[in-house]
């Protein structure tokens, strides 16, 4: 037995052996060959290294990669192979030269990424003499400064950042004016570009003007050439110029040493409204402030041929609306994803600021398939149990049980019995089958006003009374308005919390409020009536990006009753530093009640509310 294992061995390795010859000779089969390499590239010069560990700005690594896409031969600096042949087997490669520890995906001083590829084949026995050329990856950026400039100016600054936000690091230019030659040459990656800077003559008068650059690419060379122009030319104005083959755009910006006009102007845009505003309006001597107003134009594409540097398009006059010396003004009908400038001029249409710029959002959904509220004619009901042991039957205002678009207080209220301050009605209606009728009501000696919201009831605490709830559905549309139809019949106040604040519109005996809302933000609220803190500040907190009130001043209410309806639209109101933010979430709050939150109001208050929309088509409303 022991003799026929060492025979089955003894084959066995033989086997193995003749294998891997066979392989040997298969894979060798069709030879070597060598590779001499040469790696060029632009004739980019830095005047300084820039501060990232590893990175010298000159030394380019390569990388043979077979048609496999492995990776069979590697060094960090090419000059290791310079005038030396790599042994490669026959077959296709490419080669890949880059900078060394750098990959060109932030903005740095003095950090140019270089990056270049090259298709190879090599054959048996032949040496293949080859050349990959790198070219600049990412974008350069330098600045010019006349020498007019440097005695005009006590200071100047520039500041350069990505269009949009997040795409790289700012980077700022600190001018030295005493000396003839800017050094600093910063480098970006491939993502438009704003250009903003400010300019502060030998009075302390400043100057400032944003610029954006738009379809920036790799091996883009981006000059900033700023000049000294007349006064009454104003500051900021723009020109031009293209080499297109080298990739070298080159911008000069005239700055008036005297800022005899100017402004602080901001714009936000979604897809085909921008909205304008200007503050700290000022003229010269000779310059009228009479018919200020905004105009606006379709941008040119500036980047071709110097030729074509010219804006042909013609300026457009805005309604503009003046108030308190702040001058403010809406665009409508622009087109998506467009780049746009606007100006501030005088009824003579004296320049009182110099062209600034601002791009529309990505077209949004069509109008038939924008954002609704769900089960806004309140036609669809259930009803669900409740209660302390689950077995009271409960009003919800949805169409199953498994949806959780519209809640009330019903689910509180209801602990015991059935109060269901909030229920459906066939009568009065404005349409259709139902509507929804509120109705604040006491339940074992507590007030429980009656509420219908966008969200979720959560718990009660029977300890304190109290109870905990969600306000706000996922949205990201941007209505103008809230339409609906109310009818309320109050009651005089009669019950009074302890913590009703200071400033509520309502006292024992007086007549009772109610409340119809909308909202739109950031985030979604959970409320616990018992804890103010946990109440929504509407007009100070961050995460709401508008607003509309029934009481509000700018709420329109129809002549025309409807089965003893009033039409009312409330604007949503947006805040002015919030216009461009997108919102996450939709509130809508009724309530019979106003200060319901604060166990306050007239027992039998009766709130109906029936056909509610939202209103897309027309101008939005700014919160003043």
């Amino acid at each position: 037995m022991r003799l026929l294992y060492n025979i089955l061995l003894v084959l066995a390795s033989i086997f193995s052996l003749v294998s891997c010859q066979e392989d040997m000779d298969l894979q060798g089969s069709n030879g070597t060959g060598y590779l001499l390499l040469t790696v060029s590239g632009s004739n980019e010069t830095t005047t300084r290294t820039a501060n990232l560990p590893g990175y010298t700005g000159r030394q380019i690594a390569v990388e043979v990669i077979n048609d496999k896409d492995v990776v069979v031969e590697k060094t960090d600096d090419w000059e290791n192979w310079k005038d030396e042949s790599i042994e490669l087997p026959v077959g296709k490669y490419m080669i890949k030269a880059y900078s060394y520890g750098f990959d060109g995906k932030q903005s740095a001083m003095a950090a140019p990424y270089y990056y270049g590829t090259k298709t190879v084949n090599i054959e048996k026995d032949k040496e293949l003499r080859e050349t990959v050329t790198c070219k600049l990856a990412n974008v350069k950026m330098s600045v010019k400064i006349t020498d007019e400039m440097r005695e005009a100016f006590k200071s100047f600054t520039i500041y350069v950042t990505s269009k949009e936000a997040g795409k790289c690091d700012p980077i700022y230019f600190n001018i030295d004016l005493s000396t003839t030659a800017i050094k600093d040459t910063a480098y970006f990656p491939v993502t438009d570009l704003v250009v903003k800077y400010a300019a502060t003559n030998l009075d302390n008068q400043k100057n400032e003007a944003t610029k954006e650059l738009t379809g920036v690419k790799g091996n883009d060379h981006y000059i900033l050439n700023f000049t000294l122009g007349k006064a009454e030319n104003g500051s900021g104005n723009v020109k031009v110029d293209v080499d297109e083959s080298l990739n070298t755009y080159t911008y000069t910006f005239t700055v008036s040493q005297t800022p005899t006009n100017g402004a602080t102007t901001t714009a936000g845009a979604w897809d085909k409204v921008a909205y304008l505003k200007a503050e700290n309006v000022t003229a010269g001597s000779g310059v009228s402030l009479e018919g200020i107003k905004f105009q606006y134009r379709e941008a040119s594409i500036i980047q071709t041929k110097a030729s074509e540097e010219e804006n042909k398009n013609p300026w457009i006059d805005v309604e503009t609306t003046v108030k308190d010396g702040v001058y403010t003004a809406f665009i409508t009908g622009l087109n998506p994803a467009t780049a746009y400038e606007y100006r501030l001029v005088n009824g003579e249409s004296v320049e009182i600021q110099a062209p600034q710029s601002f791009t529309t959002e990505e077209a949004s959904e069509e109008e038939t398939t924008r954002e609704i509220l769900q089960n806004a004619s309140f036609e669809e009901w259930c009803t669900v149990k409740a209660g302390l042991i689950g077995t009271v039957d409960t009003d919800y205002p949805n169409a199953s049980s498994s949806d959780s678009y519209w809640d009330t207080s019903n689910k509180g209220a209801n602990s015991l019995t059935a109060q269901n301050p909030t229920s459906k009605v066939t009568s009065p209606v404005v349409s259709g089958t139902y509507a929804a009728k509120l109705e604040s009501k006491e339940v074992a000696g507590v007030f429980a006003a009656a509420s219908l919201y966008t969200g979720a009831f959560g718990s009660v605490d029977f300890s304190s009374f109290g109870a905990t709830l969600t306000f706000g559905q996922p949205f990201s549309s941007r209505p103008i308005a809230l339409h609906g139809y109310y009818q309320y019949t109050p009651k005089n106040v009669n019950k009074i919390g302890d913590n009703l604040p200071a400033n509520a519109t309502v006292s024992n005996g007086s007549p009772d409020q109610c409340s119809i809302y909308i909202a739109l933000a950031k985030k979604s609220y959970e409320i616990n009536n018992k804890d103010e803190k946990t109440f929504i500040d509407f007009e100070n907190d961050d995460n709401i990006i508008a607003y509309g009130s029934l009481e509000s001043e700018n709420v329109t209410l129809g002549e025309n009753k409807v089965n003893g309806y009033t039409e009312f639209t409330i604007p949503v109101q947006y805040k002015e530093d919030q216009f461009s933010v997108v919102p996450s979430y939709i509130i809508v709050v009724c309530s019979a009640s106003k200060y319901g939150d604060y166990m306050t109001g007239g027992v039998g208050s009766i709130l109906y509310v029936d056909d509610f929309s939202l209103v897309y088509d027309g101008t939005p409303t700014i919160w003043e």
